[in-house]
C-alpha cells in the first residue's frame, strides 16, 4: 500500500461542517471504488486547506482514469462549492500484502481477514492483492457489494478471534456453506467470474475438526467431490474444488 496526502483547498469563509460532508463524500466514493483502503482517515487543517492521509493500493490509484461515476460527482460537487481537491503521494506504507503483478491471472480468490485493509480479491497465481478498480464495476456502479461483504466478513472474523461475544454465530457465518455471509460472497464470485471469464474462488473457513486424518479425507461440502490438494496452495488452502470454486483449510485445531 501507499500513503497519499489528499488536499482540500477552500476559502476560509467556507463552513467546516460543510467541508466535512464534502470530504466524507469524496473519500467514501474512493473507498467504494477501491481507490483508498480502509475507512480510517487522519485529517487536519493547514490554513486554508484540509489535509487527509489515506492508504491507497498503488502509487497512481487516485488517477482520474480510475474514477467511478460517484467519484467524479463528488469532485464536481466540491468544485461547485469552491473546494479544489488535489493529492500527492507521501510514500510506501510499511503495512499491507504484496500487490499482484501478473499480466493475465488464471483465476481469482475472494479472501480477507480481520487484519486486512486491502482489496479482498487475490490472484490465484501469485496470491497478490488486486485493486478493485481493475475490474468492471458491479450492479451498484462501483464495488459497494464487495466492500460491504468484506466489512461483514471482517466483523465476523474479529468476533471469532476475540473468543468472547458471539463467537459461535460468527464462526458459523464464516464456515457454513449456507450462511448469509457465504451466500453473498459466492454470489459476488459468480458475478465477477461471468464478467472476467475467469474462475473466482470463495474461501470457506474451517474452524474445528475431529482429527488430522479425517480432515484430509473431507469432501467438498457443495458437490461432495474430492478436493484435497497435494500441498497447501499459497501455504493457506488445503482444499480446492474447481467445480464449485471453493477453497478451504484443514481445521485449525487439528493442523500439524
Amino acid at each position: 500500500m501507499h500513503v497519499h496526502k489528499i488536499i482540500f483547498s477552500f476559502d476560509r469563509s467556507f463552513l467546516l461542517e460543510n467541508l466535512a460532508d464534502l470530504l466524507n463524500g469524496y473519500l467514501s466514493a474512493l473507498r467504494m471504488n477501491g481507490q483508498v483502503c480502509g475507512r480510517e482517515w487522519t485529517s487536519h487543517i493547514e490554513k486554508d486547506k484540509c489535509c487527509v492521509f489515506a492508504n491507497t493500493p498503488e502509487p497512481f490509484a487516485l488517477d482520474e482514469r480510475f474514477s467511478s461515476e460517484f467519484v467524479r460527482k463528488a469532485v464536481a460537487t466540491a468544485a461547485t462549492n469552491g473546494v479544489e481537491i488535489t493529492s500527492q503521494r507521501v510514500g510506501e506504507s510499511i503495512e499491507g500484502a504484496k500487490l499482484c503483478s501478473c499480466t493475465d491471472p488464471s483465476g481469482f480468490a475472494l479472501f480477507t481477514t480481520f487484519l486486512s485493509l486491502e482489496s479482498p480479491i487475490r490472484c490465484m497465481d501469485c496470491f497478490g492483492v488486486i485493486p478493485l478498480y481493475r475490474f468492471s464495476p458491479l450492479q451498484s456502479g462501483e464495488f459497494y457489494e464487495v466492500i460491504c461483504w468484506q466489512s461483514d466478513y471482517q466483523s465476523c472474523d474479529s468476533l471469532q478471534m476475540n473468543c468472547s461475544v458471539l463467537e459461535e454465530p460468527a464462526t458459523a457465518q464464516l464456515s457454513e456453506l449456507d450462511s448469509s455471509l457465504t451466500s453473498t460472497g459466492r454470489d459476488i464470485c459468480a458475478t465477477m467470474s461471468n464478467a472476467t471469464g475467469k474462475p473466482f474462488y470463495y474461501y470457506l473457513y474451517r474452524a474445528s475438526g475431529s482429527d488430522f486424518l479425517t480432515e484430509q479425507q473431507r469432501r467438498c461440502p457443495s458437490c461432495g467431490g474430492a478436493w484435497s490438494t497435494n500441498r497447501p496452495i499459497h501455504n493457506l488452502f488445503d482444499f480446492k474444488c474447481d467445480h464449485c470454486h471453493l477453497l478451504s483449510n484443514i481445521a485449525w485445531d487439528v493442523q500439524k
